[in-house]
């Protein structure tokens, strides 16, 4: 017996509405939540939806979606399936809410695999291709491993002035559990999967493989985030030399608008306020004009697939220990994929973090303080004194001016029983001599007996001469 076979909506080449991935996104979304699909003519498709999906489409029961101009033209009661839409925005609600996730299953390995690790491998001393900075490597282990790998779907709204771009992009494939981009062959057998024109291997030849999580769901969908952005940056560029050309005829209505007023204006205190007027719509309409990329993720698709994982055990100079992973694919001559702990992208050298984790070379600094090294989260880049770096051991934050110093860079206070100050912050009393930072200071005016100094509260001086610094 013949199986049938849901019929889908006919692609023609009349004028699209929106780009073919709202199909894709509307067919997976009504195969999971049991919504009834019916053809009602080229580019024109009728939903029926189950009771517990209706909320997200206006509690209707029903809805027709065209696809392309031509369609809407025959039946205009029909929703707009194209970017920017009510429907779109709906189905992505329902999407997000329904279906986060979807699975394709395993990844089929090559027919001849290579099989076993290579004779170094299986003595446990796998060579790691990256150097690492002021460290060590005092063991390596090598084991298959199961994988997950996968891209983000997601929605990205530009909006710059009047001006809305709105868009459903696709990452590229990554590995979840390192950050790093897979390779073209990798990301290939992805897409066939994902495309149906292959079938997911039988899940029992990963039984003897030890499973590697994917990264945490917060870390990972900033990971992804960030490279649809990078994707982005094309169409932000473009938005971008919109909006300022749009500015600089605005700013130059703006001018000329108040320019025409400020010329009926006789009284200062007028003349001040239109002024103040001018200036403050100069801003909002700069701060209006400022592209703002806004990243909707819509659902992740991922799946498995059997590599070669290997671990290398680290010391630092410091005795501070770490754990740097790599994979490859089961291709035999593939090199080791190492990706940075921190950022996700390869690194040059390896640095130990004085806090017992890895990072890369370009994510890591060196503390001026101790001289050990540490990751981005772990310090802060530039002390606000002398611009170093500093680890968090040895950062502060002043009492004074809020701002974070090296603790080299640190004095005390002499006023009250004494705090914490940057040394920027402090110097000596002009009066008494006793060291007293900014918060605690007032400044003598310039036309004072002794001009202008630094004197500190205990210190006598004429009502008439201290100022508030």
């Amino acid at each position: 017996m013949k199986r049938r076979t849901r019929p889908r909506p006919r692609q023609t080449s009349a004028d699209p509405l929106g780009d073919a991935r709202i199909r894709a996104l509307l067919e997976r979304y009504c195969k999971l939540a049991r919504v009834k699909q019916a053809v009602r003519g080229v580019d024109l498709t009728e939903l029926t939806l189950p009771e517990v999906e209706r909320t997200f489409f206006r509690d209707r029961a029903a809805l027709r979606v065209a696809f392309s101009l031509d369609a809407l033209e025959r039946d205009p009661d029909a929703e707009i399936g194209g970017v920017g839409s009510p429907f779109l925005s709906q189905l992505i609600e329902a999407i997000r809410a329904r279906a986060a996730r979807r699975s394709l299953g395993l990844i089929a390995t090559p027919s001849s695999p290579p099989g076993p690790l290579s004779v170094p491998e299986r003595g446990n001393s796998v060579h790691l291709p990256i150097p690492v900075k002021d460290g060590t490597v005092k063991r390596s282990t090598a084991r298959l491993a199961f994988h997950p790998v996968g891209r983000l779907v997601a929605r990205v709204v530009l909006r710059a002035g009047a001006g809305v771009d709105e868009a459903i992009i696709e990452s590229d494939v990554f590995d979840l559990s390192t950050g790093t981009k897979v390779d073209a062959d990798l990301a290939q057998a992805f897409v066939d999967l994902e495309a149906g024109r292959a079938r997911p291997a039988d899940p029992s030849v990963v039984e003897d493989a030890a499973p590697v999580p994917a990264r945490a769901p917060g870390d990972l969908v900033r990971l992804l985030v960030s490279h649809l952005r990078e994707k982005s940056a094309e169409r932000v560029a473009v938005r971008r030399a919109a909006a300022e050309q749009g500015l600089v005829v605005e700013l130059g209505r703006l001018d000329r608008y108040f320019e025409s007023i400020l010329k009926e204006q006789s009284d200062s205190d007028a003349i001040g306020t239109v002024t103040a007027l001018a200036e403050r719509r100069r801003t909002e309409e700069i701060r209006r004009s400022q592209v703002k990329a806004v990243v909707h993720p819509l659902q992740l698709i991922h799946a498995g697939v059997l590599m070669q994982h290997a671990e290398w055990r680290v010391k630092s100079s410091h005795g501070r220990a770490a754990t740097f992973s790599a994979q490859r694919a089961l291709s035999g001559e593939a090199a080791w994929s190492i990706a940075c702990p921190h950022c996700g992208r390869a690194p040059k050298a390896l640095v130990i973090c004085r806090q017992g984790h890895g990072a890369c070379e370009a994510c890591a600094s060196r503390c001026s303080v101790c001289a050990e090294d540490f990751c981005a989260e772990h310090g802060i880049a530039e002390c606000r004194v002398d611009g170093q770096p500093a680890c968090a051991k040895h950062v502060h934050v002043c009492s004074s001016c809020r701002l974070e110093h090296c603790t080299a860079h640190e004095g005390v206070c002499s006023e009250g029983e004494g705090h914490a100050a940057c040394s920027t912050c402090l110097a000596p009393c002009g009066s008494c001599g006793r060291v007293i930072c900014n918060r605690h200071a007032e400044e003598t005016d310039a036309e004072a007996p002794q001009g202008r100094r630094r004197v500190c509260a205990g210190c006598e001086a004429p009502a008439d001469e201290a100022v508030a610094d």
